[in-house]
Protein backbone atom coordinates (compact mmCIF):
# COMPACT_ATOMS: atom_id res chain seq x y z
CA UNK A 1 0.00 0.00 0.00
CA UNK A 2 1.20 3.24 -0.86
CA UNK A 3 0.53 5.89 1.49
CA UNK A 4 2.16 9.63 2.54
CA UNK A 5 5.38 9.36 4.65
CA UNK A 6 3.38 11.65 6.97
CA UNK A 7 1.15 8.53 8.10
CA UNK A 8 3.90 6.12 8.61
CA UNK A 9 5.97 6.05 11.85
CA UNK A 10 9.43 8.01 11.45
CA UNK A 11 11.04 4.96 13.02
CA UNK A 12 10.44 2.77 9.84
CA UNK A 13 11.63 5.50 7.41
CA UNK A 14 14.80 5.85 8.82
CA UNK A 15 15.94 2.48 9.37
CA UNK A 16 15.41 1.96 5.82
CA UNK A 17 17.30 4.97 4.86
CA UNK A 18 19.98 3.81 6.84
CA UNK A 19 19.80 0.36 5.27
CA UNK A 20 20.10 1.52 1.77
CA UNK A 21 22.27 4.35 1.38
CA UNK A 22 24.47 4.19 4.44
CA UNK A 23 24.01 7.39 6.07
CA UNK A 24 23.74 7.88 10.05
CA UNK A 25 20.61 7.97 11.23
CA UNK A 26 20.60 11.31 12.43
CA UNK A 27 20.57 12.85 9.06
CA UNK A 28 17.16 11.04 7.64
CA UNK A 29 15.73 11.75 11.19
CA UNK A 30 16.54 15.73 10.48
CA UNK A 31 15.71 15.80 7.00
CA UNK A 32 12.01 14.16 8.17
CA UNK A 33 12.10 16.73 10.95
CA UNK A 34 12.34 19.40 8.28
CA UNK A 35 10.35 17.73 5.29
CA UNK A 36 7.11 19.32 5.98
CA UNK A 37 8.54 22.93 4.83
CA UNK A 38 9.66 21.83 1.75
CA UNK A 39 8.25 18.86 0.34
CA UNK A 40 6.37 15.56 1.15
CA UNK A 41 6.83 11.83 0.30
CA UNK A 42 5.57 8.15 0.15
CA UNK A 43 6.05 5.02 1.29
CA UNK A 44 5.11 1.41 0.48
CA UNK A 45 3.97 -0.31 3.75
CA UNK A 46 2.60 -3.54 4.20
CA UNK A 47 1.76 -5.17 7.47
CA UNK A 48 3.14 -2.66 9.00
CA UNK A 49 6.75 -2.75 8.06
CA UNK A 50 7.74 0.18 5.61
CA UNK A 51 9.29 -1.52 2.67
CA UNK A 52 9.88 1.62 0.85
CA UNK A 53 10.19 5.23 0.56
CA UNK A 54 10.66 8.23 -1.98
CA UNK A 55 10.21 12.07 -1.37
CA UNK A 56 9.53 15.21 -2.99
CA UNK A 57 11.58 17.84 -2.53
CA UNK A 58 9.64 21.18 -3.87
CA UNK A 59 10.49 24.38 -2.11
CA UNK A 60 12.49 25.13 -4.94
CA UNK A 61 12.60 27.58 -7.91
CA UNK A 62 14.47 27.29 -11.68
CA UNK A 63 14.19 30.63 -13.49
CA UNK A 64 11.33 32.06 -11.88
CA UNK A 65 9.47 28.78 -11.98
CA UNK A 66 8.54 26.23 -9.32
CA UNK A 67 11.06 22.86 -9.60
CA UNK A 68 9.97 19.58 -7.75
CA UNK A 69 12.89 17.07 -7.37
CA UNK A 70 12.38 13.13 -6.42
CA UNK A 71 15.04 12.00 -3.67
CA UNK A 72 16.42 9.06 -1.98
CA UNK A 73 14.16 6.29 -3.08
CA UNK A 74 14.82 3.29 -1.20
CA UNK A 75 13.50 -0.24 -1.20
CA UNK A 76 13.95 -2.99 0.89
CA UNK A 77 16.51 -5.82 -0.47
CA UNK A 78 13.65 -8.07 0.01
CA UNK A 79 10.79 -6.51 -1.32
CA UNK A 80 12.76 -5.64 -4.98
CA UNK A 81 11.23 -6.85 -8.19
CA UNK A 82 7.88 -5.78 -7.48
CA UNK A 83 7.55 -2.82 -9.18
CA UNK A 84 7.48 -0.43 -5.67
CA UNK A 85 10.43 1.82 -6.96
CA UNK A 86 9.09 2.78 -9.69
CA UNK A 87 5.32 3.24 -7.98
CA UNK A 88 6.66 5.65 -5.40
CA UNK A 89 8.72 7.45 -8.14
CA UNK A 90 5.67 7.76 -9.94
CA UNK A 91 3.68 9.17 -7.27
CA UNK A 92 6.07 11.84 -6.06
CA UNK A 93 6.40 12.65 -9.91
CA UNK A 94 2.30 13.07 -9.77
CA UNK A 95 2.37 14.56 -6.76
CA UNK A 96 4.51 17.02 -8.40
CA UNK A 97 2.47 18.13 -11.00
CA UNK A 98 -0.51 18.87 -8.30
CA UNK A 99 1.56 20.93 -6.48
CA UNK A 100 2.49 23.04 -9.31
CA UNK A 101 5.91 22.23 -10.48
CA UNK A 102 7.14 23.06 -13.69
CA UNK A 103 10.50 20.83 -13.81
CA UNK A 104 10.17 17.62 -12.56
CA UNK A 105 13.91 16.19 -11.74
CA UNK A 106 15.73 13.71 -10.39
CA UNK A 107 19.87 12.46 -10.11
CA UNK A 108 20.28 8.95 -10.72
CA UNK A 109 22.49 7.13 -8.43
CA UNK A 110 24.09 5.74 -11.26
CA UNK A 111 24.26 6.03 -15.11
CA UNK A 112 22.75 2.97 -15.73
CA UNK A 113 19.47 4.29 -13.97
CA UNK A 114 18.79 6.81 -16.85
CA UNK A 115 17.11 4.51 -19.01
CA UNK A 116 14.90 3.64 -15.73
CA UNK A 117 13.98 6.79 -14.87
CA UNK A 118 13.22 7.34 -18.59
CA UNK A 119 11.15 4.28 -18.71
CA UNK A 120 9.25 5.35 -15.96
CA UNK A 121 8.72 8.98 -15.80
CA UNK A 122 9.54 10.33 -19.22
CA UNK A 123 12.79 12.08 -18.03
CA UNK A 124 15.84 12.96 -20.19
CA UNK A 125 19.44 14.11 -19.51
CA UNK A 126 19.15 17.82 -18.51
CA UNK A 127 22.34 18.47 -16.90
CA UNK A 128 26.14 17.13 -16.75
CA UNK A 129 28.58 17.08 -14.66
CA UNK A 130 32.67 17.11 -14.60
CA UNK A 131 35.04 16.30 -11.54
CA UNK A 132 38.33 17.43 -11.28
CA UNK A 133 41.02 16.52 -8.37
CA UNK A 134 42.54 19.61 -7.31
CA UNK A 135 45.87 19.34 -4.24
CA UNK A 136 45.41 21.38 -1.24
CA UNK A 137 46.12 24.51 -0.43
CA UNK A 138 45.61 27.12 2.44
CA UNK A 139 45.33 30.26 0.26
CA UNK A 140 41.93 31.39 0.97
CA UNK A 141 40.36 32.01 4.34
CA UNK A 142 37.53 29.81 4.72
CA UNK A 143 34.46 29.83 7.62
CA UNK A 144 30.77 28.50 7.80
CA UNK A 145 28.47 30.50 6.98
CA UNK A 146 24.57 29.98 7.95
CA UNK A 147 22.28 28.69 4.85
CA UNK A 148 20.52 31.78 4.41
CA UNK A 149 23.88 33.84 3.96
CA UNK A 150 24.98 30.64 1.65
CA UNK A 151 21.92 31.29 -1.06
CA UNK A 152 22.09 35.31 -0.66
CA UNK A 153 25.73 34.78 -1.78
CA UNK A 154 24.89 32.44 -4.76
CA UNK A 155 22.35 34.68 -6.05
CA UNK A 156 25.09 37.62 -5.92
CA UNK A 157 27.88 35.39 -7.44
CA UNK A 158 25.69 34.11 -10.01
CA UNK A 159 23.34 37.13 -10.91
CA UNK A 160 21.39 36.56 -14.09
CA UNK A 161 22.34 33.29 -14.96
CA UNK A 162 19.61 30.45 -14.17
CA UNK A 163 20.25 28.77 -11.65
CA UNK A 164 18.73 26.62 -8.62
CA UNK A 165 17.35 28.42 -5.38
CA UNK A 166 16.74 25.77 -2.46
CA UNK A 167 14.71 28.22 -0.09
CA UNK A 168 15.53 28.69 3.44
CA UNK A 169 14.30 25.03 4.59
CA UNK A 170 15.69 22.79 1.99
CA UNK A 171 19.39 25.07 2.13
CA UNK A 172 19.25 24.40 6.03
CA UNK A 173 18.79 20.31 5.41
CA UNK A 174 21.80 20.68 2.51
CA UNK A 175 24.15 22.34 5.03
CA UNK A 176 23.18 19.45 7.28
CA UNK A 177 24.49 16.92 4.86
CA UNK A 178 27.33 18.32 4.39
CA UNK A 179 27.66 18.34 7.87
CA UNK A 180 26.69 14.95 8.06
CA UNK A 181 30.15 14.40 6.28
CA UNK A 182 32.19 16.53 8.14
CA UNK A 183 31.92 19.59 5.83
CA UNK A 184 29.69 22.48 6.00
CA UNK A 185 28.73 25.61 3.66
CA UNK A 186 31.56 28.09 3.57
CA UNK A 187 32.41 31.33 3.09
CA UNK A 188 35.67 31.10 0.72
CA UNK A 189 37.22 34.20 0.15
CA UNK A 190 35.46 36.05 -2.28
CA UNK A 191 33.24 32.46 -3.79
CA UNK A 192 31.62 30.36 -1.58
CA UNK A 193 31.30 26.25 -1.08
CA UNK A 194 29.38 23.42 -0.50
CA UNK A 195 31.23 20.53 1.05
CA UNK A 196 32.02 17.33 3.00
CA UNK A 197 34.20 14.79 3.07
CA UNK A 198 34.46 11.49 1.21
CA UNK A 199 37.04 8.82 0.64
CA UNK A 200 39.57 10.74 2.42
CA UNK A 201 39.04 13.71 -0.33
CA UNK A 202 37.18 16.98 0.33
CA UNK A 203 34.06 16.81 -2.12
CA UNK A 204 33.33 19.95 -3.21
CA UNK A 205 29.55 19.79 -4.66
CA UNK A 206 29.93 23.71 -5.44
CA UNK A 207 32.33 26.03 -5.68
CA UNK A 208 31.40 29.87 -6.98
CA UNK A 209 33.91 32.85 -7.57
CA UNK A 210 36.68 34.12 -8.90
CA UNK A 211 38.46 30.74 -9.07
CA UNK A 212 36.85 27.66 -8.56
CA UNK A 213 39.96 25.71 -8.08
CA UNK A 214 41.48 28.11 -5.62
CA UNK A 215 38.61 27.79 -3.72
CA UNK A 216 37.88 24.04 -3.64
CA UNK A 217 41.96 23.58 -3.01
CA UNK A 218 41.09 25.94 0.37
CA UNK A 219 38.54 23.71 1.72
CA UNK A 220 40.41 20.34 1.09
CA UNK A 221 43.15 22.23 3.11
CA UNK A 222 40.79 23.48 5.88
CA UNK A 223 39.17 19.57 5.78
CA UNK A 224 42.51 18.42 6.34
CA UNK A 225 42.46 16.60 3.08
CA UNK A 226 45.09 16.22 0.63
CA UNK A 227 42.93 16.82 -2.24
CA UNK A 228 39.75 18.48 -3.38
CA UNK A 229 37.17 16.65 -5.74
CA UNK A 230 35.47 19.50 -7.50
CA UNK A 231 32.13 18.93 -8.80
CA UNK A 232 31.21 21.23 -11.34
CA UNK A 233 27.63 21.68 -14.32
CA UNK A 234 28.97 21.26 -17.80
CA UNK A 235 27.84 20.77 -21.23
CA UNK A 236 29.01 17.60 -21.67
CA UNK A 237 30.33 15.08 -19.39
CA UNK A 238 28.84 12.71 -17.01
CA UNK A 239 25.38 12.76 -16.78
CA UNK A 240 23.86 14.20 -13.43
CA UNK A 241 20.35 15.57 -13.63
CA UNK A 242 17.33 14.13 -15.71
CA UNK A 243 14.38 16.07 -16.10
CA UNK A 244 10.69 15.66 -17.75
CA UNK A 245 12.03 18.92 -19.96
CA UNK A 246 14.93 20.60 -21.09
CA UNK A 247 16.60 23.68 -18.93
CA UNK A 248 17.29 27.01 -19.89
CA UNK A 249 20.79 27.00 -21.59
CA UNK A 250 23.84 27.68 -18.94
CA UNK A 251 21.67 26.65 -15.65
CA UNK A 252 23.82 26.02 -12.58
CA UNK A 253 22.13 23.39 -10.25
CA UNK A 254 25.24 21.63 -8.38
CA UNK A 255 23.31 21.02 -5.12
CA UNK A 256 21.52 18.23 -5.55
CA UNK A 257 21.76 17.01 -1.79
CA UNK A 258 23.10 13.83 -1.86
Amino acid sequence: MIESVFQVEPAGLITLWHEVFGDPPELPARFLEQLPAYGCGFAAVEAGEVLGAAYWIDALELAGEKCGYLYAVAVRPEARGRGLGADLSRACFEEGVRRGARYRCTAPAEPSLFGWYARILGVQPALYRQCREIPASPSLPVRPIPPEAYEERRDALLGARPHLRCGAAAMSYEAENCRCFGGDLYAVGDGIAAAGSEDGYALVREALGPEPEQIAAAVAAHLGCEKARLLSCADEGTPFLAADRPFPPGTVWNLAFD
